[in-house]
């Protein structure tokens, strides 16, 4: 009879306490992944919200609020104009002036209107009604009496009830026209939002969204820093036994590849924004001041691109959704779970070209490590981009004060991406290390 292979009793102890450790901690890895997962989502729509309500059509382009501003420097202007010993001659002076030119051009055009006439009958009545004229109204007198006018004049502009209704008609005057020459803005997704929330207004709701925003970035880095580190942990427990690749380990290894897949894919991965931290210019004496104005928000996940192409309807864009589901997702979760198929053999796959070629030979096909160095560009890209045209902004005119943000940056979802780019090629590595000792 042939001699049994005795099993050594401390290796296969250090072996269930390994399998043990490297189960508790992909456990704790996946409830952290799951809520991780959740937290972000949310944070992008609470960001979203947030960039909503502070978007630039709802501010600097709203001629509403361009109009209620002016109005209300105005009323402010009227409300407080004061005839004093030291304004009213330059008040009066310019009174004046416009009285006396008023009365020079009524003198011309009554003289004008009398002279004229298509027959001899209408210009002997012109002259007629000249010399009446002449005889009753004497403009060299009336000119002479116009500082006792001017006075007259400033008196009534210093009661509070002129006024009160010089400042009616004027905004009046001023809302009238801005209805007749602006499209009303819709508020239909801001008001949206603030029932959402609960909100009474816009401050008090971007207050809110970016606290809970806040709070929900910092439990999340929080969180993704404890993902990686309980996932690494587990590779770094399964490379220390460098000998052997017990089916367990190889069965949560490849699990806990999966799921940074999965969270980095769900994810956002780069958030772009570029907005106008604050503007300032004087108009009338007056400051006129606009803040946080959003240009261009987008925070996405691959998930969310790809949505948003598909749902597009052209070829173009479908044939661009495709290639990044098969890049991003197929192909890399592909790769995985065949090697997983090749190291357990089921049903003798091991032998099938199709998960062959994805276990040992698809790692130049599968691209996920091409897409990070993409999204890695696309972000210095974009970067670069904004960073130019706000800059161009900043600089339009020097009595305007223009303070610009860009606030692009790759976000957690990359990282997790990238995370398991590097998991998946140490698994694979640790696959053929073996199958090259099970050879020799």
């Amino acid at each position: 009879m042939p001699a049994t292979k005795k099993s050594n009793p401390a290796v296969s102890h250090a072996r269930i306490a390994g399998a043990i450790v490297s189960c508790v901690l992909l456990i704790a890895a996946l409830v952290l992944a799951f809520q991780l997962g959740r937290d972000l989502r949310q944070q992008q729509r609470l960001q979203s919200d947030l960039a909503e309500l502070q978007d630039v059509r709802y501010g600097l382009l709203n001629a509403e609020l361009w109009v209620d501003q002016i109005a209300d420097i105005l009323a402010y202007k009227i409300d407080t104009f004061e005839v004093t010993e030291q304004n009213r001659p330059l008040i009066k002076r310019n009174i004046e002036q416009v009285l006396d030119r008023l009365m020079m051009e009524i003198e011309r055009y009554l003289r004008r209107r009398n002279a004229s006439g298509d027959n001899l009958a209408q210009r002997l009545h012109g002259q007629v009604r000249q010399l009446v004229q002449d005889f009753l109204l004497d403009f060299n007198e009336l000119r002479a009496r116009v500082p006792v006018y001017a006075d007259a004049v400033i008196n009534e502009l210093n009661r509070p009830e002129t006024r009160a209704e010089i400042k009616r008609q004027l905004l009046d005057a001023i809302d009238k026209a801005a209805q007749a020459s602006f499209s009303k803005t819709s508020t239909e997704r801001f008001d949206l939002i603030l029932e959402r929330q609960h909100c009474i207004d816009g401050p008090a709701c971007v207050d809110l969204l970016q606290n809970a925003s806040t709070k929900l970035e910092q439990r999340s880095r929080i969180t993704a820093f404890w993902v990686a580190a309980l996932i690494s942990a587990m590779f770094a427990l399964a490379m220390g036994r460098r000998r052997t690749l017990p089916p367990e380990t190889m069965a949560l290894l490849t699990t806990a590849t999966l799921v940074l897949l999965a969270v980095g894919v769900w994810t956002p991965m780069i958030e772009v924004d570029a907005r106008i931290d604050s503007l300032r210019f004087q108009l009338l004496g007056s400051p006129i001041t606009f803040t946080d104005q959003v240009l261009y928000f987008q925070s996405k996940s691959i998930l969310d691109v790809v949505s948003i192409l598909a749902a597009t309807g052209a070829a173009d864009m479908l044939l661009v959704a495709v290639l990044i589901t098969l890049f991003s997702l197929v192909f890399p979760s592909a790769k995985v779970i065949a090697g997983f198929l090749y190291y357990f053999d089921f049903r003798g796959l091991r032998n099938n070209r199709l998960i062959s070629f994805f276990a040992l030979r698809s790692g130049k096909w599968s691209m996920a490590d091409v897409l990070v160095v993409a999204m890695l560009m696309a972000y210095v890209g974009f970067s670069g981009l904004i960073a130019n045209q706000l800059s161009d902004i900043s600089q339009a005119s020097p009595s305007v004060d223009v303070i610009t943000t860009n606030g692009t940056a790759l976000q957690i979802g990359f990282f997790l991406f990238l995370a398991f780019v590097l998991a998946s090629l140490v698994l694979s590595s640790m696959l053929e290390a073996r199958l090259e000792r099970r050879v020799s």
